[in-house]
């Protein structure tokens, strides 16, 4: 009883572990011009979701609930596929501090600015190998750069 007793201990804290580490919350706009390309956006973006949902310490959030914002742009001929993506991120206030903005309405507008972080470009045949290369691509990136800084004392 007393090892079922441990067991169950060791498995709640490991569980409270996991939950109390932040998730990274992102906002995600997917777009296309015309008929052709919205319909693509629209299962490029579901594609990108689930695969962002995937990753288990990636939050999808409304637009202003999140600092960081993936875009993608998709484009559509004769069944190939393009996507341009693009991460920005916005300033906080503590970040601007620590950079030395202590003027208030310097660091209002600063807030107010988007900060590319990531733009790469990708092409296709297959909407769901896009994503599945896009969402990568983000993990591999911007997301372990992210990780990265969480861990850091």
């Amino acid at each position: 009883m007393t090892v079922l007793t441990l067991l169950v201990m060791l498995l709640g804290s490991a569980s409270a572990a996991v939950q109390a580490t932040p998730k990274i919350r992102v906002a995600l706009e997917v777009q296309g011009g015309g008929p052709a390309a919205s319909a693509a956006a629209t299962r490029l973006g579901a594609e990108i979701r689930t695969g962002l949902q995937a990753a288990g310490d990636v939050e999808v959030v409304d637009r202003n609930d999140a600092r960081r914002v993936i875009r993608v742009i998709v484009s559509a001929s004769d069944g190939a596929f393009g996507a341009s993506l693009l991460v920005t991120e916005q300033y906080d206030r503590p970040t601007l501090m620590v950079l030395g903005i202590e003027d208030d309405d310097l660091a209002e507008r600063m807030m107010l600015l988007q900060i590319v972080n990531e733009h790469q470009g990708f092409a296709g045949r297959d909407l769901s190998e896009l994503g599945r290369q896009i969402v990568a691509s983000l993990d591999a990136g911007v997301f372990t750069a992210l990780r990265s800084l969480r861990r850091q004392p």
